[in-house]
């Protein structure tokens, strides 16, 4: 008897029945289903301590490695269009998984064409690495989530090679890096989207209760019940929360367009019922905004750090002062007045740049940032 078994499909069949060619998003999914094998390696040149130039350019040996980095650099024009038109609270993202693999190989190529003295090809890497990560901030709450640890990935990555770049190139990194920072269309995309999934929740919830099944906790089920059966109670816990909803997405966008404005203090609904609501079926606030706020920063201050580098090259001594590399409205905190602090490391030909961090939320400890990073027992 004949067993026809059906090969499970690659993840670009499975997003892209019908590839364009012109796509970076396709490119990604391409890339990730040839990441297979012996390519696989690259893994594990990017734990700590695992890299270095030797085992590195022996990875980059095979030449099916060299054809997945002339793929990614061949997506530097190209659009990034995602495989969904239409994204609800139920659309899964299969994807999400190969940026960070893809960004992982990306910064393992980077190293591999600074450690090589190809700061041009390096430099091109940077710039299609960042589009990469940045590609799914738009979509969902959890898709800038995932954009932030793509470019945490490749800020660490930059901050180590700056040194081994040509002046014109840590110049251009520089630029698309502030660039990086000033459009932010993508997360405010983002958190509208969670706003929406909140707005279409709370309209279908009544229906949910009714069709409830409690399962092992028969008591929560009837307060639940209860609750959405009690008129007055509902509809006042519903109007509040969707008015607090509103209320927080515009302050939010004003936050993204405007972050000075950040806030840590969370406010919360006054009625219990509608915190309730909020806290079960709204998982982004003001307060998600500090971890964007911490990357745009580390972002601003590696674009300063390549600069400064670039400075070191051209003159021979580092600047005295980050205005001797950048703009006032540059090497300023995000959301704060205050300048960068610039450090030099006595008896190392080295500079470090300094952040007060986020404002903490109340009663927590307030984190301070550093390009290139200090070990934790460091920070102070």
């Amino acid at each position: 008897m004949r067993c026809n078994r059906q090969e499970t499909p690659t993840l670009l069949k499975q997003l892209f029945p019908n590839p364009t060619g012109n796509n970076g998003w396709e490119v990604v999914c391409d890339v990730t289903d040839k990441l297979t094998g012996d390519l696989l390696k690259f893994e594990e040149l990017t734990r700590a301590n695992k890299a270095n130039i030797s085992s590195v350019s022996h990875y980059f040996t095979d030449s099916r490695a060299r054809q997945l980095v002339q793929l990614l650099l061949d997506t530097e024009r190209m659009p990034f269009v995602s495989p969904r038109t239409n994204v609800t609270a139920e659309t899964l993202f299969p994807d999400f998984a190969a940026f960070r693999k893809v960004v992982r190989f990306i910064s393992i190529a980077m190293f591999h064409t600074a450690g090589t003295g190809r700061s041009r090809e390096c430099a091109k890497l940077v710039n299609v690495g960042m589009r990469i990560a940045i590609a799914p901030a738009p979509e969902v709450h959890i898709g800038t989530l995932v954009s932030i640890a793509c470019q945490s990935i490749l800020i660490r990555q930059i901050a180590l090679i700056a040194p081994l770049l040509d002046t014109e190139d840590l110049d251009s990194i520089s630029r698309m890096l502030h660039q990086a920072v000033s459009q932010r269309s993508g997360y405010l995309a983002a958190y509208r989207v969670e706003h929406r999934f909140f707005i279409n929740t709370m309209t279908k919830i009544e229906t949910w209760i009714s069709d409830y099944r409690p399962g092992d906790s028969p008591e929560a089920g009837r307060e639940l019940k209860d609750f959405v059966g009690n008129p007055a109670r509902w509809e006042t816990a519903k109007s509040e929360a969707m008015d607090f909803a509103r209320a927080e997405l515009a302050e939010i966008l004003r936050c993204i367009d405007l972050p000075i404005r950040f806030n840590t203090n969370r406010r919360e609904p006054q009625n219990p019922d509608a915190r309730m609501l909020i806290g079960a079926i709204l998982p982004v606030s003001t307060s998600s905004l500090g971890r964007l706020f911490s990357n745009l920063t580390v972002l601003r201050m590696t674009a300063l750090y390549c600069s400064a580098w670039a400075y070191r090259k051209r003159t021979l001594s580092w600047p005295a002062r980050l205005d001797d590399v950048a703009s006032k409205d540059l090497y300023k905190e995000l959301v704060s007045d205050q300048a960068f602090v610039l450090e030099q490391s006595p008896g190392f030909d080295s500079i470090r740049i300094r952040s007060a961090g986020i404002p903490a939320a109340r009663g927590q400890e307030r984190q301070v940032l550093t390009v290139p990073e200090l070990p934790k027992s460091m920070l102070g």
